[in-house]
């Protein structure tokens, strides 16, 4: 039994043309082939979506199909055709005749020849892509040039063929952009029939760093410090993504303690800079010279005489 279209899109009869495409783009974009590489599974949901879209998406075809279910193709040519679709027939030994029309329609007689164009293989497509940029770049922004494959439809003389392309195609990249976000390149997807072609979509993820952090719309950076400064008072050096900052720490800073500095954090794509925040990490000596040990018994001693 041939599955319900409104199933496969995941919407009611009685949804409107903006649930229906809604429904079709996102599942295209879960689907697409080239999201999901050498998955058979996934190639074959996406064309069954696709196919799902190109009936419920037209009004005429959609009329049809509530009206005859699997068979509203048959009955569309029946009733003077579907626009869009190459279809042909003829008879068999036994001539004309309502019966024999009828049969050719909905599968019955001998000799019967229908063809119906690739209706899904002759649309636009979009095409999904992402990089991974490092701090630095994301901080001043920067451009990409992406070689990818679509593949790209043509009309034959036997109906819809798709051809592999491979296009290049440079994209600018601005700073501050956020994690995850989206670009979308007009016209620079998988070509329909048509010659129009999709649109493509560049995700612009984050590469992981190993010396700051984001946090919120910040960056955090951890700057070890020596305990003696950490009691003390005094300078300390806080690296930043383009230089390294002299900041002074008033005496008793604790481990843990954040400090701000205003404006030297990574890009924001409205303009201006996040801050940074220094996180404190208090080291001390793992091997104290003998001088340093002499010093911290006493102080030990001090500690122990204050309590």
């Amino acid at each position: 039994m041939a599955k319900d279209l409104y199933s496969v899109l995941g919407v009611s009869r009685k949804a409107d043309e903006k649930e229906i495409r809604s429904a079709y783009r996102k599942l295209a974009r879960k689907l697409h082939p080239d999201v999901n590489p050498n998955d058979k599974a996934a190639e074959a949901k996406f064309k069954e979506v696709s196919q799902a879209h190109e009936v419920l998406g037209n009004p005429e075809k959609r009329k049809l199909y509530d009206q005859y279910g699997e068979h509203w193709e048959q009955a569309g040519q029946f009733q003077g055709g579907v626009p869009g679709q190459d279809f042909t027939y003829q008879t068999g030994p036994s001539g004309g005749g309502f019966e024999s029309i009828f049969e050719q329609f909905f599968g019955g007689g001998r000799g019967n020849r229908i063809h119906f164009e690739d209706l899904d293989a002759a649309q636009p497509r979009d095409v999904e892509k992402s990089i991974e940029l490092p701090l630095e770049e994301v901080d001043t922004g920067t451009k990409r040039v992406l070689t990818y494959q679509t593949m790209d439809a043509q009309r034959t003389r036997e109906g819809i063929a798709t051809v592999p392309s491979t296009k290049k195609v440079e994209v600018t990249i601005p700073a501050g952009i956020p994690d995850g976000k989206k670009l979308r390149v007009p016209g620079k997807g998988g070509a329909g029939a048509n010659g129009k072609a999709g649109d493509l979509y560049v995700t612009v993820k984050w590469a992981p760093n190993s010396q700051f952090k984001l946090v919120e719309e910040h960056l955090e950076v951890e700057v070890p410090v020596p305990f003696t400064v950490a009691a003390l008072g005094g300078e300390i050096r806080v690296p930043t993504l383009k230089s390294v900052l002299t900041m002074k720490i008033p005496e008793g800073t604790q481990s843990g303690q954040v400090f701000r500095l205003a404006s030297q954090g990574i890009a924001k794509l409205s303009g201006g800079k996040c801050d940074l925040m220094a996180r404190i990490k208090i080291t001390v000596p793992k091997k104290p010279t003998e001088e340093q040990r002499r010093l911290l018994e006493q102080l030990a001693e001090i500690d122990g005489a204050a309590k």
